[in-house]
């Protein structure tokens, strides 16, 4: 498919028509030529009102090129493939259906590819944005669960064990007709919260010595809704991250053995550090963090249970 525009906002969506409502009007205030970008939104079989909210968006906002898409596949990691094969921009900007762009957001991605022709992929900062009072066990150890994604204020280079969030995440197109597309054994696929499309893509780009790279500046922020501090939320979305590093090693005994290890060790931190919360008179939050390490365990032996 031919590239058309500088770029592709990239909207992956299922059951948040409220959240994408958001999400669509600050795409439709950013700084960037409207005719130098299109917008997909690839709806992943929801059963609200978003195939009705997508048909008002061009009379809502007239200025923007949006083409909305049907993924039967279950799946987040059929719907990020569906968003780049319909993609027809040099560059896709991913952001999620429940995050609001900064107006300079797509701006400052495409400047930067632009300008920096060796970039095959790169994240930006992620805002949570706090839609309910956050609960007394929540800390720092949880900010992965509820979208904060802060990596610093400078521009780097990611390689090993760090990669791009998928809430706002970036590539040329030509990463995936070089490396192939997402993984739709891993993601969120209907109430499951398996983890892990976004990571195994990067490691692919990365393996191959491509350069990723952090952007600080490029910035969005995340709803984080009252069920992010629902404890069996937090244990199913726990079990999914050690879940999906199951399937993503099932390949060699030695990986596993070695994550496995990294997970034993990281319950012991967890017991270690929460004596400090024990201290300081925070028993909620010691629990808590334990049982957090204790979930992702479970989740790596019972994947499916995810």
């Amino acid at each position: 498919m031919h590239t058309h525009y500088k770029a592709t906002v990239a909207i992956c969506t299922f059951n948040r028509a409220k959240l994408l409502e958001l999400c669509i009007a600050s795409i439709a205030k950013l700084d960037f030529p409207f005719n130098e970008f299109e917008v997909v939104i690839v709806d992943n079989n929801s059963t609200d009102n978003t195939a009705e909210l997508c048909k008002r968006i061009g009379s809502l906002y007239p200025q923007l090129n949006c083409r909305y898409v049907l993924e039967t596949q279950q799946g987040v990691g059929f719907t990020r493939t569906r968003c780049a094969t319909e993609a027809q921009g040099q560059v896709i900007a991913y952001i999620d259906d429940d995050c609001l762009a900064d107006e300079n957001w797509l701006k400052r991605i495409v400047a930067f590819y632009d300008a920096t022709p060796q970039a095959m992929s790169s994240g930006g900062r992620i805002v949570p944005k706090f839609l309910v009072p956050v609960a007394d066990w929540f800390g720092k150890y949880f900010w992965g669960l509820i979208g904060n994604y802060d990596q610093g204020p400078k521009i780097f280079r990611m390689q090993g064990v760090r990669y791009p969030s998928g809430a706002n995440m970036h590539f040329r197109k030509t990463a995936f007709e070089k490396y192939g597309y997402f993984d739709g054994s891993l993601g969120r696929s209907g109430k499951s919260l398996m983890a892990g499309e976004e990571k195994a893509m990067y490691l692919k780009l990365i393996k191959a010595n491509e350069q990723v790279f952090y952007l600080p500046d490029v910035v969005v922020y995340h709803h984080v809704e009252g069920n992010k501090f629902d404890k069996q939320y937090v244990r199913r979305h726990s079990m999914g991250i050690g879940g999906s590093e199951r399937i993503m090693n099932k390949g060699s005994l030695l990986k596993l053995s070695l994550k496995f290890l990294e997970y034993v060790a990281k319950l012991g931190y967890a017991m270690a550090y929460g004596m400090l919360y024990l201290f300081q008179g925070k028993p909620s939050k010691m629990v808590m963090l334990v049982k957090f390490r204790w979930w992702v365990i479970e989740g790596f032996f019972s994947p499916q249970k995810a």
